[in-house]
């Protein structure tokens, strides 16, 4: 009796040293399409085992509960049946080696101990929205800097819970033949969040499927046989640029016809094998709209009314057919403000013509995570997956936090439409004149840095 009673002390000692070892929080990064996804589990001991929960600092998730966590002979395992993701692997000189899999996708995982009371890493800070009054006043203060200094012209719009909390029109009186009646602006290739919904549409109403081949519609194009919808939705055609011309890389500012561009399409051929990588595509969102045009037997605008300005009540919102007259021109400073020959819009229908204001933009994009326009099926389908482009949706990140949305550029005008779920806030932009090179990024994470707390220095022209 003796012995075993040694025996069994000696036992529990053993497990309690290894619990005291897997305790705690550990992290590792995955690799997925050359970009790092770091991850950390916080693992607790309870009386009859272990539980969990997992942090994904740069899709902005804390906390998320684990289903079933195991830590038997030296090997951990977790399991999230929502996330369909699992872990198994094994410790060994304080690592954690093992493999990460999720809907299939298997990846490995090298997990090693994490202090997060002394991490200076602000990648795996989680960042919230505290004094929202504070934040949207010294966004309010640069906008109005940026203004003052004739630096940028454009327009601002903040959602927070569905309504709007912040619009800002600015800059525009410091711009020559300035008009009081204009109102909306060319919003470029957010244009392909729309044509992505109408094609969308379309799937739920039976009469086109993600799996169709191009070459029931565009037998001539290169690959035709093999590429899908789905791969000219993700950017995974092979398929190249037809904006960029042969012989005038600006070739669209005049009008052209559809045969020139189908031939255009056809001359640049392919760049890969369908589906083997992603690379963004203009010609195959010019393809997407010429087949919604076909199998929906209406035109783009059209399309545009029944599904998405008529259910949403919009008010400007134009296609390049409906020729608006008050869009705010781009400028670019070249001692002074000129005028920027943009294209002729009617030349990337459904690519990037759209016109129209960013308020509409943020009513937009809740409306799609609202499932207004689109099914809760279809919206799975849009967003981007371990890829940074999904079906009309990219992946736009600030620190821990993941927006998703889609940015739009035309030869003088930039724009962004933005929204993350966990806050509840979307941004939306439109800058048509910009003397001092912000107008990309850079302004995006000036605001987001206000929103959020995170220190942000002016540009030094300002």
């Amino acid at each position: 009796m003796k012995n075993k009673f040694l025996l069994l002390f000696g036992f529990l000692i053993f497990n309690s040293i290894f619990a005291q070892q897997i305790v705690g929080s550990w992290m590792g990064e995955l690799e997925i399409q050359g970009n790092k996804l770091p991850l950390i589990i916080n693992i607790q001991k309870e009386k009859d085992g272990y539980k969990s929960t997992l942090d994904s600092p740069l899709q902005g998730a804390e906390g998320i509960p684990i289903d079933k966590t195991s830590f038997i002979n030296n090997e951990l395992s977790f399991e999230n049946a929502a996330m369909n993701a699992s872990f198994k692997g094994t410790l060994k000189n304080s690592e954690i080696t093992g493999t990460f899999t999720q809907s299939g996708m298997a990846l490995p995982l090298i997990l090693k101990p994490f202090d997060k009371s002394k991490n200076n890493d602000k990648n795996l800070t989680f960042l919230k929205i505290s004094d929202l009054k504070e934040s949207l006043r010294k966004v309010d203060d640069f906008i109005s800097s940026l203004e003052k200094n004739n630096a940028l012209a454009g327009e601002v719009s903040i959602f927070k819970e569905g309504k709007e909390i912040y619009k800002k029109n600015f800059g525009e009186k410091n711009l020559p033949d300035f008009k009081s009646s204009n109102q909306v602006f060319q919003i470029g290739s957010i244009t392909k969040t729309m044509t992505a919904i109408l094609i969308y549409k379309m799937i739920e109403q039976k009469k086109l499927n993600l799996t169709d081949k191009l070459a029931q519609y565009y037998p001539e194009i290169p690959n035709a046989k093999t590429i899908e919808i789905s791969q000219l939705l993700n950017h995974t055609s092979g398929l190249s640029d037809y904006v960029m011309g042969k012989d005038n890389p600006r070739w669209l500012t005049e009008k052209t016809s559809e045969k020139q561009i189908i031939n255009r399409i056809i001359e640049q051929g392919s760049l890969f094998e369908p589906g083997s990588k992603q690379q963004y595509s203009n010609s195959g969102y010019f393809l997407l709209t010429k087949i919604l045009e076909k199998v929906s037997k209406k035109n783009y605008a059209e399309n545009l009314n029944e599904f998405i300005i008529k259910p949403l009540q919009l008010k400007n919102f134009y296609t390049a057919s409906q020729k608006p007259g008050n869009v705010y021109l781009p400028f670019a400073f070249k001692n002074k403000w000129e005028p920027v020959k943009d294209f002729d819009f009617n030349n990337i229908a459904g690519v990037g013509d759209i016109a129209t204001t960013p308020y509409n933009l943020n009513l937009i994009i809740n409306s799609i995570f609202d499932r207004k326009l689109v099914s809760e099926e279809s919206l799975k389908s849009m967003i981007p997956d371990e890829n940074r482009f999904g079906k009309g949706l990219a992946i736009v990140p600030f620190h821990s936090k993941i927006f998703v949305g889609h940015s739009g550029g035309t030869y003088g005008t930039n724009s962004l439409m933005i929204y993350n779920g966990e806050d509840d806030v979307s941004i939306s932009y439109s800058l048509n004149a910009d003397r001092i090179g912000i107008a990309g990024n850079e302004f995006v994470v000036a605001i987001l840095s206000m929103l959020y707390g995170v220190n942000y220095e002016l540009p030094k022209s300002q």
